[in-house]
Parts: structure tokens; C-alpha cells; sequence
């Protein structure tokens, strides 16, 4: 058994994992403005309480991971640039620790023990705090000739000089329309306050249904633009706000259908993840001790 970590933008989940079997879990709050060495301390206190003297830790994290093994950025957490965090968790727990992009990460669970034994070539679409993607082709889990593959909610979607900001620093990104902030700010434009999605989910009447659409606009404008590239066999979607399917994939495929080069393009099964919210624990558990410290396109398992 393996201690996976999935890193998100408001909480930090751990469990014990027996290939794809949650054994334990726990969770802290992600202090987003508590700098990294908290933040990590946190990391560290979390793994320990799952196992006192873990054998090696797999870290699914919000951004990316550099061939050096650096972060190159955490958009929602910031302050984190260079920063070498399976060295830094190293020296505090005292064994080998992996470290990947948590949407990649949630692609390899899948990969391994989900719709990845029904597609050879998938896009694993994360919904929360921001918006991922992991990418599987051929049966083969893509991390990029520089860590970078799978960045989906940063593809454009609205080109317009007024478009909202991402926190990448961009405007007009997939997630700035997608990600929490944005569903947020949509649900403020009718005068209503949440702190969250699932407070939204739970709502009635017309404010609710415009957030939903947005979201389910949003991402087929973009997934869209990723089919006519890639020809996938699926779109698979796992993260807190997949719970909400429902609610927005009939706008999803409506604009799949606009934007898609050719029918059948649009026309791809969307899935819900088979793993649910654990994809990321699961397949942080099972990256090599060391991965992301090092070039490689591929996720080897």
C-alpha cells in the first residue's frame, strides 16, 4: 500500500491506497496565503498521520512540475515558483516522494483502473478550484516534452478585449469562466453570494441555471477546440463540480455541436469518472517515487 496526496486549491486530501481501494483518508485546508513552508509542513503532518514511517508518497499537485524537479507555478497558491517539492518533502519525511501535475495524476488512476480500460485515448477533465486536464493517448498517460500537457483551462474562449482575467495572469481562459472564481462572480452578477459550487448546485431558479450554463458553455467551447485537434475516443470528468453533471452537460454538448470541426467530433462519449473524487489520491499513490524530477513525455507504470 502506497499514501497518495491530492493537493487542490481549498483542501489537501491524503489516503492509504491498495491499488485502486482507498484503506484511510484525511484532509487538511490548503492555507492558500500561508506561504510554502507551511504548507508543506502541513503536507508532511498530513502523511504522518496516515503512517507514521511511510515507505514513499506521490504528491498530485495544482500546477506543474519543471525537469529539474522544480515547481514552475502554482496558480492558485501561490508563491511556490522553484520551489523543489519532492525535496522538500524528502527531508521531512524521510523517504521518496513523486510529484505530478494532479490532473496527470487523476489521468494515471483512470488510466490504470477506470474508462481507461474501455478508450485507448482519453482526456481526464478535472472541475474545481480550477479547471485540468490529464491526457491519455493510446493507452499511454502524456505529461509532455515539458511537464506542461494537459493545461486545458488555460485554452481560450473568449477572445473579447473585456475578457475576464485568469489567475494564470491571462484573459479569456477556459477556467476564468470555468474554475470556482468564475462560477462565483457569475452568481454575483444576479445579486446572490456562495461560497461555493455545491451552495449554487443546491439552488433554484434562474441565477443557478445561468451558472451551469456558463460552465457547461465554457467547457465545450474549449474541449471543443481540443477534439478538432486530437480526435479522442472520450471526455472524462472527475473533480467536486463533475457532481453536478446534469446541470450542465446539456449546454456542454450543445456547444460541443457549434464549435467542432466535423459531427462526429462532437459526438464523443462524456463520461463521469469511474473513480469519482479519489482519482487524484489513487493516482498520486501510484506515481514512480521520483517522478517529475526528470524529462519524460510519458508516465511510465
Amino acid at each position: 500500500m502506497a499514501i497518495g496526496i491530492d493537493w487542490g486549491g481549498t483542501n489537501i486530501k491524503g489516503a492509504v491506497v491498495d491499488g485502486a481501494n482507498v484503506r484511510a483518508s484525511a484532509s487538511v485546508d490548503t492555507r492558500v496565503d500561508a506561504g510554502p513552508a507551511a504548507v508543506l509542513d502541513d503536507i508532511a503532518a498530513l502523511v504522518k498521520q496516515l503512517e507514521a514511517k511511510p515507505e514513499s508518497v506521490g504528491i498530485a499537485i495544482p500546477g506543474e512540475v519543471r525537469d529539474d524537479g522544480c515547481c514552475w507555478r502554482l496558480p492558485n497558491v501561490p508563491g511556490f515558483e522553484d520551489v523543489n517539492i519532492a525535496g522538500e518533502l524528502e527531508k521531512r519525511l524521510g523517504c521518496p516522494v513523486g510529484v505530478e501535475n494532479d490532473a496527470t495524476a487523476a489521468a494515471l488512476a483512470e488510466r490504470l483502473y477506470g474508462w481507461g480500460n474501455t478508450y485507448r485515448s482519453f482526456l481526464l477533465v478535472t472541475l474545481g478550484t480550477g479547471i485540468g486536464g490529464g491526457v491519455v493517448l493510446d493507452g499511454h498517460v502524456r505529461r509532455g516534452a515539458s511537464g506542461f500537457a494537459g493545461e486545458i483551462g488555460h485554452v481560450m474562449v473568449n477572445s473579447a478585449p473585456d475578457a475576464w482575467e485568469c489567475g494564470c495572469g491571462k484573459r479569456g481562459c477556459m477556467e476564468a469562466y470555468a474554475g470556482k472564481a468564475g462560477l462565483l462572480r457569475r452568481y454575483s452578477e444576479f445579486g446572490l453570494i456562495a461560497e461555493n459550487v455545491k451552495q449554487i448546485a443546491q439552488a433554484e431558479g434562474e441565477a443557478s441555471d445561468a451558472v451551469f450554463q456558463q460552465l457547461g458553455e465554457s467547457l465545450g467551447t474549449g474541449l471543443a477546440q481540443i477534439n478538432n485537434v486530437l480526435d479522442l475516443d472520450a471526455f472524462v470528468f472527475t473533480g467536486g463540480v463533475s457532481g453536478s453533471f446534469e446541470r450542465f452537460e446539456p449546454h456542454l454538448r450543445r456547444a460541443l455541436k457549434a464549435r467542432a470541426f466535423a459531427p462526429p467530433l462532437a459526438e464523443l462519449p462524456l463520461q463521469l469518472s469511474k473513480l469519482g473524487n479519489q482519482a487524484g489520491v489513487i493516482g498520486a499513490a501510484h506515481l514512480p517515487a521520483g517522478s517529475g524530477a526528470g524529462p519524460g513525455h510519458e508516465i511510465q507504470f
